[in-house]
């Protein structure tokens, strides 16, 4: 007899479940209407047309300055030409592979300091990653430039690289720090009702978790590191912006070419790609680590 009851109530679950899988954009305004999506559509093509017009005009007025014309472009396919963007691209990476290699293990560390039961240690840690996040990276390049070397004596490739280890250290610190606060906490709780220290429990329980959350955070990191890179014109590191700034001036003196535009946007490509790549890469490990 109980199995042929029927509710008396809607079955309204099935359509909560339905909502449950809803976006965080559909939780943030209301899904439009038929009109409402007209009109969208209407906009979006309005908007890729403008675009489109407005790109079309562009390259229009580039072309009558002459700055489409072959002879400009060909003289970036010379072996000489080739080398020095090549050159110039190792720099980067190699500046960017090292201040990365520096910047996340001293993020981690300052992150797990900033979490520990010494207040006094916790403050300067604080105070230190607060200080760096405000800071802007240009004027701690000029600090390195023009204040540390009356007192020692350090090479261009490390006064780029420290500001830029120093500035992303901080950021890394709090990324690390987010991570760790968002696992369970019962599992310091158990932790420590087992015996086993803050300390011990941070490097095998909860570190290893929040690094692997991270991770792809930290791969994205490397995006800014890379465009960290380009204040690298201030010191005359030959990175891709300073050497691109050499090509100009020699394109003029040697061939009487005009290439400021060629140039920058060749070496904006290469910034993308690299870029693209690096965060191509943090999506993959983010899909594999869900």
């Amino acid at each position: 007899m109980s199995s042929r009851i029927t509710p008396m109530t809607d079955p309204r679950p099935a359509k909560r479940g339905k909502r449950a899988g809803a976006t965080d954009a559909a939780l943030l305004f209301d899904e439009p209407g038929p009109r409402g999506r007209i009109m969208i559509a209407v906009g979006s093509v309005f908007a890729v047309l403008g675009i489109a017009a407005l790109l079309g005009a562009v390259l229009y007025r580039l072309d009558l300055a002459g700055q489409l014309d072959y002879p400009e472009w060909r003289y970036f396919l010379g072996r000489s030409v080739v080398s020095q963007l090549l050159e110039a691209a190792g720099n980067t990476l190699s500046l960017g592979a090292v201040a990365a290699v520096l910047t996340f293990p001293l993020g981690i560390v300052l992150g797990w300091l900033r979490m520990l039961d010494n207040r006094p240690v916790r403050w300067l840690v604080g105070l230190w990653i607060d200080a760096m996040r405000a800071v802007p990276m240009l004027l701690l390049v000029y600090f390195f430039l023009l204040v540390v070397p009356r007192f020692v004596g350090v090479s261009d490739f490390w006064k780029l690289a420290l500001p830029i280890v120093m500035c992303t250290s901080a950021t890394t610190a709090e990324v690390f720090r987010s991570g760790v606060r968002a696992l369970d906490r019962g599992q310091t709780e158990a932790s420590l009702a087992l015996g086993m220290s803050r300390s011990l429990t941070m490097r095998l329980i909860l570190a290893p978790q929040a690094l692997r959350l991270m991770l792809p955070t930290l791969i994205t990191q490397m995006v800014t590191i890379i465009k960290g890179t380009t204040l690298a014109y201030v010191l005359a590191y030959p990175d891709l912006m300073y050497r691109g700034s050499q090509m100009i001036g020699q394109a003029k003196k040697e061939v009487h070419l005009s290439v400021f535009f060629q140039t920058y946007i060749i070496i904006a490509v290469l910034y993308v790609i690299v870029n693209w790549a690096l965060g191509a890469l943090a999506r993959c490990i983010e899909s594999r680590t869900r």
